[in-house]
């Protein structure tokens, strides 16, 4: 009998040692074990909990014990497995399974009815003619912001987006995820944005703006990738997850951008800044915005502005931007760089009054282009924080403080 008794106390302690919450964790891997609508993981905090990478798979951890909700944001979406939108769960055995109610599900089991919807909201105003607008998550009584624009309704102008970039996460993104289109939501109300940002369409109206089809096509070549793209302010490569991806294809989160400068040096701008956050792990506050609008010269040398569009009322919106800016604030160093790059190909020369800030590119080590002088793939300088918001008033106002470097 008394060898019985002891026997139970071992397995008794064995048991204890298996359920320490410091090892009984939660694990589920992204990438083997995706359903084709993943919700979100929710924490107390409301915040998303995201995937990092774990010998180079996705893979989300929970902590023993861990409660969390599981949510299928949007209209009519809900979990499958209990016909609900929102789900109390809890790693309640350490595995691959998460217990919701009586189920312990793993995460292929976990599946949304549709993919997971962010909802848009005005906030208030910015800027002196802008209206706030937040991009982000309703989960049950709780928002999670994702992203905060500034948006100008009178003549469809974006002047800023602001988005965190999160070191620990970056890397783990869903680089299968396929590019959805982009949306008006409840903007640019009678304007027709895929025709003004298709190249036929850029072609009709920046003929029309310099009094001359055969200028216009020189203007417009899609062979040197002389057309305006859909320049993402806050860009879909920044976000984790698929759903959060997705979220930035509003037109409200973009503007004009020559596609040779898209895809050159603003394009590895912001590989550069997703590198400096994983590489430091540090969570970036990125701030994106435009200036002033790029003008052409018409078939007389006149400098003609360009918008790619008219609204019901004849006025011309959506201006093509002279400058595209990038602050990166990293909070925790308080320090903070800003990037300015042109936006205009058809420039055969830099003046000095196009470079408004003492440039100090050279001093940021994080940085680097193959040419960052290069006027067809964006000409680059950089500046401090405080020397940016001296000449662009919508940028961020973070005083005087150290360069990012």
């Amino acid at each position: 009998m008394a060898i019985t008794k002891k026997l139970l106390a071992v397995v008794l302690l064995i048991a204890c040692l298996v359920a320490d919450p410091v090892s009984a964790v939660c694990t589920f891997n992204l990438d083997t074990s995706s359903p084709t609508y993943p919700p979100h993981f929710v924490d107390s905090s409301n915040n998303i909990i995201q995937p990092t990478l774990q010998n180079g798979v996705r893979t989300i951890t929970l902590a023993a014990s861990q409660s969390i909700t599981v949510a299928c944001e949007g209209t009519n979406n809900f979990l499958m497995a209990t016909n609900a939108q929102f789900n109390s769960g809890k790693c309640a055995t350490a595995g691959t399974n998460l217990q919701i109610g009586t189920q312990n599900l793993g995460y292929s089991s976990l599946g949304c009815n549709a993919v997971v919807k962010e909802t848009i909201k005005e906030t208030g105003t910015c800027s002196t003619t802008g209206t706030k607008i937040e991009i982000g998550w309703q989960v049950n009584s709780a928002y999670i912001n994702q992203l905060t624009v500034c948006h100008v309704q009178s003549n469809d102008n974006t002047l800023y987006a602001i988005h965190t970039i999160y070191g620990a996460n970056a890397a783990a993104d869903d680089k299968a995820n396929a590019r959805p289109s982009f949306r008006k939501g409840n903007y640019f109300v009678g304007v027709d944005v895929e025709t003004a940002y298709s190249q036929a369409g850029q072609l009709v109206t920046v003929s029309d703006i310099v009094g001359s089809s055969t200028l216009g096509a020189q203007y417009i070549d899609t062979t040197k990738s002389y057309y305006f793209a859909r320049g993402h302010l806050a860009p879909d490569g920044d976000f984790i997850d698929a759903g959060s991806q997705d979220a930035t294809y509003y037109y409200i989160n973009a503007a004009p951008q020559w596609q040779s400068f898209n895809n050159g040096n603003w394009k590895a701008l912001e590989a550069g800044t997703r590198d400096l956050a994983i590489s430091r792990v540090i969570d970036v506050v990125v701030y994106t915005g435009t200036f002033e609008t790029l003008t052409l010269a018409d078939v007389k040398g006149v400098q003609k502005p360009i918008y790619l569009a008219k609204d019901g009322n004849n006025n011309n919106v959506l201006p093509a931007p002279k400058y595209y800016w990038k602050v990166v604030h990293d909070p925790a160093s308080n320090k903070a760089t800003a990037f300015i790059g042109i936006n205009n190909p058809h420039l055969t020369s830099v003046s000095g009054a196009d470079v408004f800030c003492t440039d100090v590119c050279s001093q940021v080590g994080w940085m680097s282009w193959s040419n960052r002088f290069d006027i067809p793939k964006g000409y680059m300088f950089c500046c401090t924080a405080a020397g940016l918001h001296n000449v662009v008033a919508h940028a961020p106002n973070l005083g005087s403080i150290g360069l990012l470097v």
